[in-house]
C-alpha cells in the first residue's frame, strides 16, 4: 500500500507538470494573430476606424512596410476631415476570412485645399489633427524593407491614418495584427503544485522502501530513523566481522585412560582435514596455564559504534543521492513560476457601473489633448526663437500669421539695421501656465486661448549674484496666445501674442477638458459687442479720457492711455512749440483688420482679443520744420531726411476681459503688446 501511494502521488505530479509545461508550450496557442490587407487600390491613403480594432482579442498593431510608410492616429472626426479631399481605402476587418477588406472612397468635391488636389496629394506629417504619429523616416534608415510596427489602443471615436508621403501609393504590405495574452495564469500553481508533489511521492517511496528493508533483518539493536535505509541487507542479519570478534578457544580435556587417550588420537583427524574444517589456528596454552572452563556459544555481538561510523556515511550519500534531484525540481519549479505572468491576477473587479455620458445636445469635444497642445506650444517656441536668433520672419511662417507675424516681422527689420533698438519682443517659452481656454467644436476654425511664460529677450548681460537673475525673470511678462485653425490641412497658427500686465488676476475659467465657446463679435448680452470693444478703446486713445466711451472702461488701472493716444501727442505738441518749430501732432485710431476674437468665460462674460492701430501723424503744415525720417523709421520705410509728412503706425494688441451686463461693471484691461509696424509719408 505504501508503494501505491508513492507511485500514485507521482504519477499526479507528472500530470501536473505536464500541464503546467503545456501551458507555456504547447497549449499556449499563436503569440498573434495578423490579417494581411485586401486591396488593389492606388489610393495614397487608407484609413481603419477604432471599432475594427475590437473585433480581435490582444494588442492591436499596425504593421506596414514601405520605404515611405507612415502611420498616425487621431480622432475620427479630424482623420474624415483631412481625409475629405482625398480619395482613400476605408479598411475593415473580416473575421471569418481572417483578412482585411477595403472600400474605396471618393474624395468630396471642393474640399480641397489651395494648390492641392485630388491627384496631387498632401502629405501627412507633422499634422496638429493627430494624437499620435510614425513614420519610417524615424529611424533614418530609408530602407525599402524596413518594418514599420505601430501599437495602437483606440477608442471607438478614433481612427488610423496609413499613408507614405501623400504622393505615392499607400504601401502593398499592410496587416493588422494582435499580439496575444500570453500570461498563463494556472501554469504558477501546476508547477509548483506538481513539484511538491514529487517531493512528497519521492519521500514516500523512500519511507516505504526502508520499511520494506527492515523486515529483511533481525528487530535487536536497531537506532535511529531509516534504519533500513542505512543498513545493507545481509539476507539473514548482520554480516560479523572474523577479524573482529575472534572464535573461542575449545578447553582442554583430561584423559584418565591412556588407551583411550591413545584411541583418542588415533580417531583424530589429521591435520590437513582439521584445517579443511576450520581454518582459524588452534591456540597454544601454556604449560601451567589451567584449562579454560566450558562456555556455552557466545550470542552474536551487535556492531560497534566505531563500525557504524565506518558504514553510515556512505549510505547517507546514498539517501541523498535520492533527495537532491527531488529538491532540485521543486527549487527549479519555484523559480520557473516566479513571473507574474505563471499566476492569477486577484485583482479588484471593475466597476459595472455606467459612465456618465453626454446628452445629444452637450457641447462638442475639445479639438485637442493635453499632448497636441503641449506639442504644439513647443513647436511655436522653437519657431520664434530660431526667428528671434537669426531675425528671420522666414522661419516663423509656419506658426504665426496676423498681427502677431506683423509685430516680429516689423522688429526684426528694424533691428537688423538699428541693433540698439531698445524694443525687443520677450522670448516665447513652452512653459504653459495655469490659464487656458479651448474652444469645444467639431469643425473649423477652431481657436486656442493659452498663457505661457516669457524670458527677457534683450542681450543686455544679466548682473552679477542669484538675485539679478531671478529680478530679470520676474520682469518678463506672461504671455496670452490665440492661436486659430482655419482647416484640418493646416497647423495652428499664432494670430496673437500678448503681454499681461502684473498684479492682475484672470477671470474664471471653465476647466480646459470642458471647453468653451467662440461667442458672436455682435452679441448683446456683453457690456460691448466683441466687434465694438476694439473700436470703443481706439476713440479714447484718439479723445482721451473724456471721450463718451470712457464709461464703458475701468481707467483706474490702465496704463496704456498714458504713454500713448492724445496724451502722447499732446507732450509732443509741446514739446515742438517750445522749439518754436511751426510742425503739427495729431493721432487717429481705428481697430485693426485682424477680426476680435471672444471666448466665453466661466464668470459670465467675455475673453475678447483685439487690435487698435494708432497712427501718429507729423505734419509740416506749410512751415520750414519738417519731421526728420531717422532711426526705426527709416530702417522700416527706407525714408531719409524731411518729409512733409510722417506717420507711424503702431499696432496694439490687446486683451480685454468684457463682463456681462448683468453685473454693472466695466471692462478691463488685461494685457498689450505695443509694436510700431509700418511708416508712410
Amino acid at each position: 500500500m505504501r508503494y501505491v501511494l508513492a507511485i500514485a502521488t507521482l504519477v499526479l505530479s507528472g500530470v501536473l507538470l505536464i500541464l503546467g509545461i503545456g501551458q507555456r508550450t504547447f497549449l499556449a496557442g499563436p503569440a498573434e494573430i495578423s490579417f494581411p490587407v485586401d486591396t488593389k487600390s492606388e489610393t495614397g491613403f487608407a484609413v481603419v476606424d477604432g471599432a475594427e480594432f475590437s473585433k480581435m482579442p490582444g494588442q492591436a498593431n499596425v504593421v506596414v512596410k514601405g520605404e515611405q510608410a507612415f502611420v498616425a492616429t487621431g480622432a475620427t472626426r479630424d482623420v474624415r476631415g483631412w481625409l475629405e479631399p482625398f480619395s482613400h481605402a476605408e479598411l475593415s476587418v473580416n473575421t471569418q476570412g481572417e483578412r482585411l477588406l477595403s472600400a474605396l472612397i471618393a474624395p468630396a468635391p471642393d474640399a480641397a485645399p489651395e494648390n492641392v488636389t485630388a491627384e496631387t496629394g498632401l502629405d501627412p506629417r507633422g499634422s496638429d489633427l493627430w494624437l499620435e504619429e510614425r513614420s519610417i523616416d524615424d529611424s533614418g534608415s530609408g530602407v525599402e524593407t524596413e518594418t514599420l510596427r505601430v501599437p495602437v489602443s483606440l477608442t471607438a471615436d478614433q481612427s488610423v491614418l496609413i499613408a507614405s508621403d501623400g504622393t505615392q501609393p499607400v504601401p502593398k504590405d499592410v496587416s493588422l495584427v494582435w499580439a496575444q495574452d500570453r500570461s498563463t495564469p494556472l501554469a504558477g500553481p501546476f508547477l509548483v503544485g506538481g513539484g511538491l508533489l514529487a517531493l512528497i511521492g519521492g519521500l514516500l517511496y523512500l519511507l516505504a522502501v526502508d520499511h520494506n528493508r527492515r523486515a529483511l533483518g533481525p528487530r535487536r539493536g536497531r537506532r535511529g530513523p531509516l534504519q533500513g535505509l542505512r543498513n545493507r541487507p545481509t539476507g539473514g542479519g548482520r554480516r560479523r566481522s572474523v577479524k573482529s570478534v575472534p572464535a573461542p578457544t575449545a578447553p582442554a580435556q583430561p584423559v584418565a585412560d591412556p588407551d583411550q587417550a591413545a584411541g583418542t588420537r588415533a580417531a583424530a583427524p589429521t591435520p590437513e582435514a582439521t584445517q579443511a574444517v576450520d581454518p582459524a589456528p588452534e591456540p597454544t596454552q601454556a604449560p601451567d596455564q589451567k584449562p579454560a572452563p566450558s562456555t556455552p556459544e557466545q550470542p552474536e555481538q551487535p556492531e560497534t559504534k566505531s563500525e557504524r561510523r565506518a558504514v553510515t556515511p556512505g549510505k547517507r550519500r546514498v539517501l541523498r543521492r535520492g533527495l537532491l534531484p527531488a529538491l532540485g525540481l521543486t527549487a527549479a519549479l519555484g523559480l520557473t513560476g516566479c513571473s507574474a505572468s505563471y499566476w492569477p491576477q486577484f485583482e479588484p473587479a471593475a466597476s459595472t457601473e455606467a459612465a456618465p455620458t453626454t446628452s445629444p445636445s452637450a457641447v462638442a469635444p475639445v479639438p485637442v489633448t493635453e499632448g497636441q497642445l503641449h506639442r504644439i506650444i513647443t513647436q511655436i517656441a522653437d519657431d520664434a526663437a530660431q526667428g528671434d536668433e537669426s531675425l528671420n520672419a522666414a522661419v516663423l511662417s509656419e506658426r504665426f500669421s496676423g498681427d502677431a507675424l506683423a509685430q516680429r516681422t516689423a522688429n526684426y527689420t528694424i533691428r537688423a539695421e538699428k541693433p540698439d533698438y531698445a524694443v525687443v519682443p520677450p522670448r516665447i517659452t513652452d512653459q504653459e501656465l495655469d490659464y487656458e481656454l479651448m474652444q469645444s467644436t467639431e469643425t473649423w476654425p477652431r481657436t486656442l486661448f493659452v498663457t505661457v511664460a516669457s524670458t527677457p529677450g534683450s542681450e543686455a548681460a544679466p548682473a552679477e549674484g542669484e538675485e539679478a537673475a531671478t529680478s530679470e525673470a520676474a520682469s518678463s511678462p506672461s504671455l496670452a496666445l490665440v492661436m486659430s485653425q482655419q482647416n484640418p490641412h493646416e497647423n495652428y497658427h499664432v494670430s496673437r501674442v500678448i503681454a499681461l500686465r502684473g498684479g492682475i488676476s484672470m477671470p474664471q475659467a471653465a476647466p480646459a477638458e470642458d471647453g468653451t465657446a467662440v461667442l458672436s463679435n455682435n452679441i448683446e448680452t456683453l457690456v460691448l459687442p466683441p466687434g465694438e470693444v476694439g473700436t470703443a478703446y481706439a476713440a479714447l486713445l484718439q479723445n482721451g479720457a473724456e471721450a463718451e466711451q470712457a464709461k464703458f472702461f475701468d481707467l483706474e488701472t490702465d496704463t496704456l492711455l498714458s504713454t500713448y493716444g492724445k496724451v502722447r501727442t499732446e507732450q509732443a505738441q509741446s514739446q515742438s512749440d517750445e522749439k518754436g518749430q511751426t510742425m503739427k501732432f495729431s493721432v487717429a485710431a481705428r481697430q485693426g483688420d485682424e477680426t476680435p476674437v471672444a471666448l466665453s468665460t466661466g464668470a459670465g462674460g467675455a475673453l475678447v482679443a483685439t487690435t487698435v492701430i494708432e497712427e501718429q501723424i507729423v505734419d509740416a503744415d506749410g512751415g520750414r520744420y519738417k519731421p526728420q525720417a531717422k532711426g526705426e523709421v527709416t530702417a522700416l520705410s527706407g525714408l531719409t531726411g524731411e518729409q512733409d509728412r510722417l506717420v507711424q503706425e503702431v499696432a496694439h494688441q490687446m486683451l480685454f476681459f468684457v463682463p456681462s451686463k448683468a453685473e454693472d461693471a466695466k471692462i478691463q484691461l488685461l494685457g498689450v503688446t505695443s509694436e510700431l509696424v509700418g511708416v508712410r509719408n
